[in-house]
């Protein structure tokens, strides 16, 4: 127990993932990004918990979940198919995905995959595949915000931010939150002891190592036709206008290729609505699945 909530493991696709479940009632899953784990989702688990099965998994690589030794085991594909197990072994054909960041990017992938397992898509500071490529391409801005990534793809990385009890990752992370207020001394520990458990940061940065947009690649054998594709489920976005990671722009044009789409900007937030606005992130998300 943890809290009010029940942890315990899962295997799906050859790993075992750790998870947090409270609630009865429709499936409410929950993805987080770098460099989190389920405990970025405490406040909507408790709002949501309420009238849901709530959900919150730490990701492969992550936290307490396994974590696999070769960068091929953190491929898009692979992603994609953990969350389709995970619906499957918590007895459920659709689920409400509820998902953030590299979270994010594995429900854009799935959600075009497996459309019929979504019922609803909610999304913080996540861009669209096709959206994000054009920002890649066009927008300078979004290349210079993008940057970080060729560093994180290197095969010491994860060395750099362990150093000196995880200095930059807090530097990164928490030490914002704190100074902010939406973030206390409580959550930075575990947070730290999140990243350090063994090997937890190496696999964590095999994301970055694996990436690709898949299936969204213009090779995609899973859609070779798929900008030509709609997702047509109901799709909240959730946006902090001041993402340092992501510009704003990256919404731009989305209803070509989400058919109903909401969207929420956050003035002055960050990366992570769900951390620094979370009465109004839950406030935006009731009135979203209330409505018919």
């Amino acid at each position: 127990m943890i809290g009010m909530l029940k942890e315990g493991y899962v295997n799906v696709n050859g790993v075992n993932l750790h998870y947090v479940t409270e609630g009865e009632g429709e499936l409410m899953l929950f993805l987080h990004g770098f460099p989190y784990f389920w405990y970025n989702w405490h406040h909507q688990l408790e709002e949501f918990s309420k009238d849901h099965r709530v959900v919150a998994v730490d990701m492969r690589g992550y936290n307490l979940s396994d974590k696999p030794e070769n960068v091929s085991d953190y491929s898009m594909p692979t992603l994609v198919e953990d969350v389709k197990q995970l619906i499957e072994a918590f007895g459920e054909k659709e689920c409400i995905l509820v998902a953030h960041d590299w979270g994010g990017g594995i429900a854009w992938a799935f959600a075009y995959t497996y459309p019929e397992y979504v019922k609803k898509l909610i999304m913080f500071d996540a861009p669209h595949p096709y959206t994000f490529r054009r920002e890649l391409a066009e927008n300078p801005k979004q290349r210079e915000a993008s940057n970080y990534m060729e560093f994180f793809q290197k095969s010491d990385s994860h060395e750099y931010f362990l150093a000196n009890n995880a200095e930059k990752m807090k530097a990164m992370l928490t030490d914002p939150g704190l100074k902010k207020g939406y973030l206390t001394k409580e959550d930075e520990e575990k947070y730290v002891e999140a990243w350090t458990q063994p090997n937890a940061m190496k696999s964590m940065l095999h994301y970055y190592r694996a990436l690709s947009l898949h299936p969204f690649d213009e090779n995609s054998q899973i859609a070779p036709n798929l900008p030509h594709t709609m997702f047509n489920k109901p799709t909240l976005i959730l946006w902090g206008d001041a993402d340092p990671s992501f510009e704003t722009s990256n919404l731009d044009d989305i209803e070509e290729y989400v058919s109903d789409v909401t969207i929420h900007h956050f003035d002055d937030v960050g990366h992570a609505p769900q951390h620094e606005k979370p009465e109004e992130v839950n406030r935006y998300i009731r009135e979203f699945l209330n409505h018919k």
